[in-house]
């Protein structure tokens, strides 16, 4: 790697500087003999958590990354030219708490520790400056803050939801359950499950193609999801099978739930990304309300249960699960 090359400084140059707006000339005069300016090529490290830092650096041109991690780190922040770092570093007088490298190559104005501690002593002015430029950093770092946080918060959906469908998936339904179990049975609040599963699904695929299979499993869900209540949940449970979870609703509420959704799904229009019509599907499905003392996993057998009973029975029906005895 290249050394960084001092070239000439002089006060004018120093003065545009925003550290130094609305100084003296006198004290820029002072402060010069303890400046450089450097053209630095990229990969120069400024500062490393593991040194001291004795100098506060002013971005003229060019950009610095702020890294943090191993091995190089990972980027948080580009910093470009009116900007400076160091400065905390100098003040507080700690190591860096992040890596500082430039990425482009860069005319960067050096000041050495001890005069700019001077500075911030003697000049208000000065001190203005320095506040200025770390609220504009702190505003930039906030930004990026809740920029992360919205990205998190969208994986985050993506890690709960089903690619395909955009229904909820196994791992929401996993999480989510127990907690919805435990509210209402303190609130001795009724809760149901639908398990919904498309009849002759294999036999769709094998006849009209795992495209058209993907087509029908889309309207399947677009078609539960537009018709459940806003408090209801659906989730794609694996392959074909569906499952709803309708709070606050007992057995007499869940049935008729239960058969409009049968009903809707039969009348739904199934078309290819083309738009050419495919054949509809039906839905066997079992309906189980949860009974104290019932595990998340137990109330789900009760309603798979039901919806193998509604196939052997001739599928495209609903089965009702009788409820299970109290603690066992």
């Amino acid at each position: 790697m290249r050394a960084a090359r001092p070239v000439a400084l002089t006060v004018r140059t120093l003065a545009d500087q925003s550290l130094f707006e609305g100084e003296r000339l006198d004290l820029i005069e002072w402060v010069l003999p303890h400046c450089q300016l450097l053209h630095m090529p990229i990969g120069t490290v400024l500062l490393n958590p593991k040194q001291p830092a004795d100098r506060v650096f002013l971005i003229q041109h060019g950009e610095v990354e702020v890294r943090v991690g191993r091995h190089g780190g990972q980027c948080i922040a580009t910093l470009g030219a009116g900007q400076c770092v160091g400065e905390m570093s100098v003040i507080e007088g700690v190591p860096p708490s992040a890596k500082v490298v430039v990425s482009a190559s860069s005319t960067i104005i050096a000041i050495e520790g001890a005069a700019f501690r001077t500075l911030l002593d003697h000049s208000k002015v000065v001190a203005r400056n320095v506040l200025r430029l770390l609220s504009r950093r702190l505003r930039s770092d906030n930004l990026l803050v809740r920029e992360s946080l919205e990205l998190q918060a969208v994986s985050e959906r993506h890690a709960r939801s089903d690619p395909l469908t955009g229904l909820y998936n196994r791992r929401w339904l996993d999480e989510n359950l127990p907690g919805m179990i435990e509210q209402h049975n303190e609130t001795r609040r009724n809760l149901c499950l639908l398990m919904l599963d498309i009849d002759h699904f294999k036999r769709y695929n094998d006849s009209v193609g795992h495209l058209a299979g993907d087509q029908a499993l889309i309207t399947v869900a677009s078609t539960l999801q537009a018709q459940i209540r806003d408090d209801d949940q659906a989730v794609r449970f694996g392959g074909e099978e569906f499952l709803i979870v309708l709070p606050d609703t007992g057995l007499m509420d869940a049935h008729p739930i239960g058969e409009r959704l049968r009903y809707t799904v039969q009348q739904a229009a199934i078309r290819s990304s083309e738009g050419k019509a495919l054949p509809g599907v039906t839905l066997s499905i079992g309906l189980a309300e949860w009974t104290p003392g019932e595990t998340p996993e137990q109330f789900i057998a009760r309603a798979d249960a039901a919806m193998y009973q509604a196939k052997q029975e001739g599928r495209n029906r609903m089965v009702q699960s009788p409820m299970r005895e109290s603690g066992k």
